[in-house]
């Protein structure tokens, strides 16, 4: 989502400082699996996923016993996928270095990472592993990691040398802790415009490490009609805040219709099923304007049937489509007491929009692409605008 991960310049400049004192992986790298962007013959799962969101914290974040705990209850909700999001660091949009993701940052090192991972499979849930770049130094609070931009060519290449190392870091975990999807980038829009032969290399040295299911997270705002490299990918995942305007649930129905035929065709032109990789609504009176808004400016006034409602038009409208492969909700934290802003967040859970993702859970179907699609077009080449 635009603009939603964010960090404040100071905890940068104190993980920067453990830097000397990072460490390594905990467990040795197995042996590189041989696997090819071919090989995408596995079925995919239909993932009636949650967005697991990281409390910034020892006692309450990835790893703690409060995060087995609120796993556990998601399993119980009907969930059979959970994202789990590593983080990765850049000082500011022009920067192309990436780093403090090897166990400088004490919250979120490599082992709390695993320990969720590890979590999530004792609850039944299978891992979507969703590594993130955050943003924030050097006057870059508020910025946001679609709109990473290189300002020479050599930048980028440093940028892509970093952006490779880290997302590499967690696709050997990946492979090591069995994790059944990994998504090879989220939102950086314009390094997937200025660059998209670059992420060829990077989805191909994800496979050369990872031998899972593989895809990418475009930002619904155009991003995802433009990406070249869908082929090379197991399917489609959007980060899917639609606008979803109108008085009562006619109204949005009739918008979510339109949007369903707008991604039916965009399935069917690039030959692969489409996961929402992120789908969520504030519990604000017209919540489904603006869902990609997630500020708290003030001033918003909580509507919980308001959320529920906009869920209802979304499980209608695409739950059973054939080309949809399924949706992960925005969120739900590993802190199952965390209630700052509840009234008005975007947390569903004790909410009555938890009604409607359990009654839709519960009945889940599952899919395969390769029965409801047709082989992947063939392009006869691609244009990029850096070399």
């Amino acid at each position: 989502m635009s603009m939603r991960y964010c960090v404040c310049g100071v905890f940068l400049k104190l993980w920067l400082g453990l830097l000397p004192l990072a460490r390594a992986e905990s467990e040795p790298a197995k042996t590189a699996p041989d696997v090819s962007a071919a090989a995408a013959e596995a079925k995919v799962d239909f993932q009636a996923g949650v967005c697991f969101t990281h409390n910034y914290s020892l006692e309450t974040g990835y790893g703690s016993q409060g995060a087995a705990e609120s796993l556990a209850e998601i399993r119980a909700l009907g969930a059979n996928y959970v994202s789990i999001s590593p983080i990765g660091y850049g000082f500011n949009l022009h920067d192309p270095r990436v780093f403090g993701y090897t166990g400088e940052n004490p919250a979120l090192t490599p082992d709390r990472i695993r320990k969720t991972i590890r979590d999530a499979h004792k609850a039944g849930l299978k891992v979507l592993l969703n590594p993130h770049i955050w943003l924030g130094m050097y006057g870059a609070p508020g910025e946001w990691r679609g709109e990473i931009a290189m300002q020479s060519d050599a930048d980028w290449d440093h940028w892509f040398r970093d952006y490779t190392a880290f997302i590499c870091f967690f696709a050997r975990m990946a492979e090591q802790e069995g994790v059944e999807i990994f998504c090879v980038g989220s939102e950086l829009g314009q390094a997937t415009k200025a660059r998209p032969r670059s992420w060829r290399g990077v989805i191909a040295a994800v496979r050369s490490v990872y031998s899972g299911l593989c895809t990418y997270s475009a930002n619904w705002a155009g991003e995802y009609e433009r990406i070249p490299f869908w082929d090379a990918l197991d399917f489609a995942g959007l980060s899917a805040y639609f606008p979803l305007k109108g008085a009562d649930t006619g109204e949005k129905g009739i918008e979510a219709a339109a949007l369903r035929d707008i991604l039916a065709g965009f399935s069917h032109r690039i030959g692969k099923p489409v996961v929402f990789l992120e789908l969520g609504f504030r519990s604000i009176a017209g919540g489904g304007n603006e869902p990609a808004r997630w500020q708290d400016e003030g001033g918003a006034v909580s509507d919980l049937e308001a959320q529920k409602e906009c869920y209802q038009v979304i499980f209608q409208t695409f739950w059973e489509e054939p080309w949809f492969a399924g949706l992960y909700l925005w969120n739900w934290y590993s802190d199952l007491a965390y209630t700052k802003n509840f009234a008005t967040d975007f947390q569903f859970r004790r909410k009555p929009a938890a009604g409607v993702v359990e009654e839709y859970f519960s009945r889940r179907r599952r899919t395969a692409y390769r029965e409801i699609l047709p082989a992947p077009p063939r392009s006869e080449g691609e244009t990029e605008l850096a070399p």
